[in-house]
């Protein structure tokens, strides 16, 4: 998508997302017609309607969810790869580290970032031209909008690094240029710091509150090692007394619990209108699965690889959520973990979104996190050991999660350095957030990405680090520079 069709102040289509359901709605989109800017966002249902559009592109579930969770952020780690159907081809480019600026899933990540960063933009343009808003109303909306535009912008420095700051729908520059890293950086905090000022504790669900701020917030002084600030706002987190560890690990992302307190900040999804759905496990069941009449399984497979299987304790409850072995339809057991010689497999499937039984086509309802309860206390334990060393906090704090899962306390005089508690904590949190996309950060934040790509055998190259802006943008705005190494 060319910069002047991402950057267009005008709207000639509104994605417009309406609010299904009763007392627990979501966020589901709707295409309307033509509109007049002018009387369009001058009316408090046509903010809202826009506000809404933002987070629908903002939203990351269907194919972008593939693409985005699994293509960018799981397959060039050492925790997930996919074989099969045609997308074996696309994924092996990034489980190889062969990926270039051409590749079409930057677009897809650049352009839907930056449609949910317009339209938030023409909210916070013309939102204060709407006197029928009361004041605190006004202040909320605001607040939503500079979420949403911060969100986009923290899903663009993740796979881009600093990207052009767009805060205004009213000029447009067909070639804005990159800001410096501590320009972005200083950006985003300030978005939604102040934006966790002005949101609301709880609301409806897939809607921004105070706690998804702070959550992103907090993941976002993580990854760029800012660890006093993270501790701080991790804190804040917990202070609002809203959330909690899900008592039972195996269930957390069934349909059923999708209402629960260890969700900070996630993606609504449901089986219809189709568009708008989970459709992560139509690529996990494995060949000639038995699966309902209603579900589809897709030639293309998502596994665990066997390494990460072999690292979890008999006992840990987490494996519960990774089928090593099934009856097939024929009735014979396969197994996906090791063959018959011991030797691995890497074929395991991964189950922890438990299958929808009301699931149209492959479409499932199950809720996508993108910030839980588990990962800002794992966060908050990183922080302070590096701000400390190992330190008692740290370990109560990894203690919860780990005996969630069935797990003992770790011993605190088994880890004398802060390297060795970090490479504790790191396989901690592979261990919990399996396939929930935060594998690539974590590694990057650790300095092993590039290694660990190495060490199984690939190219891996230090620049790597960050993804290509890609070729498109590059093209068709001279003042784009491009990252390292591409």
């Amino acid at each position: 998508m060319k910069k002047q069709h991402i950057f267009i102040g005008s709207l000639l289509i509104i994605i417009v997302i309406s609010f299904l359901g009763s007392c627990k709605k979501f966020l589901a989109e709707k295409v309307y017609t033509e509109y007049s800017p002018s009387t369009f966002v001058s009316t408090p249902d046509g903010i809202n309607s826009l506000l809404v559009a933002a987070y629908g592109a903002e939203a990351i579930r269907e194919y972008y969810a593939r693409d985005y969770i699994y293509m960018i952020n799981e397959f060039c780690t050492d925790e997930m790869d996919e074989t099969g159907g045609g997308l074996e081809f696309q994924a092996a480019v990034f489980t190889q580290f062969n990926w270039d600026p051409t590749n079409s899933i930057f677009e897809e990540v650049w352009s839907n970032n930056y449609v949910a960063i317009r339209n938030a933009n023409v909210v916070l343009d013309n939102i204060k031209n709407i006197k029928s808003l009361p004041p605190d109303e006004v202040s909320e909306f605001t607040a939503e909008a500079r979420f949403i535009r911060a969100v986009a912008y923290v899903h663009l420095y993740y796979t881009f690094g600093p990207t052009p700051l767009i805060i205004t729908a009213q000029t447009i520059d067909l070639s804005p240029t990159r800001p410096t890293d501590s320009t972005f950086i200083q950006f985003v905090e300030t978005e939604l710091t102040e934006a966790a000022a002005n949101l609301p504790v709880t609301a409806a669900s897939g809607k921004a509150t105070k706690g998804a701020a702070l959550g992103v917030l907090c993941k976002f002084y993580l990854n760029t090692k800012q660890w006093q600030e993270c501790v701080n706002t991790a804190d804040e987190i917990i202070g609002l007394n809203q959330y909690s560890l899900f008592s039972d690990i195996t269930t957390l992302f069934a349909v059923q619990n999708n209402h629960n307190d260890e969700y900070i900040y996630y993606y609504p999804c449901v089986h219809a209108p189709a568009g708008y759905g989970n459709i992560t496990m139509a690529h996990c069941f494995p060949d000639n699965y038995p699966i309902q009449s209603n579900w589809v399984n897709f030639a293309a497979n998502f596994h665990v690889l066997t390494s990460l299987i072999d690292s979890y304790a008999s006992f840990d409850k987490r494996i519960k959520l990774i089928d090593t072995s099934y009856v097939n339809l024929a009735g014979k057991l396969i197994e996906l973990n090791h063959d018959a010689q011991g030797n691995p497999l890497n074929l395991s499937a991964p189950f922890k979104y438990t299958p929808d039984p009301d699931a149209s086509g492959v479409d499932m309802a199950n809720y996508i996190p993108m910030v839980r309860y588990a990962d800002i206390l794992l966060s908050k334990a990183e922080a302070l050991n590096n701000l400390q060393g190992p330190n008692s906090e740290s370990f109560t704090l990894i203690d919860m999660v780990r005996n969630r899962s069935g797990l003992p306390n770790l011993d605190l005089s088994q880890y004398n350095t802060s390297q060795e508690l970090n490479d504790e904590i790191l396989q901690e949190r592979e261990w919990e957030f399996v396939g929930e996309g935060l594998r690539r950060q974590d590694l990057i934040r650790m300095g092993k990405f590039i290694s660990s790509a190495q060490a199984r055998g690939f190219n891996a190259k230090q620049y790597q680090t960050l993804y290509p802006i890609p070729q498109d943008e590059i093209q068709s705005n001279p003042k784009l520079t491009q990252n390292q190494g591409y």
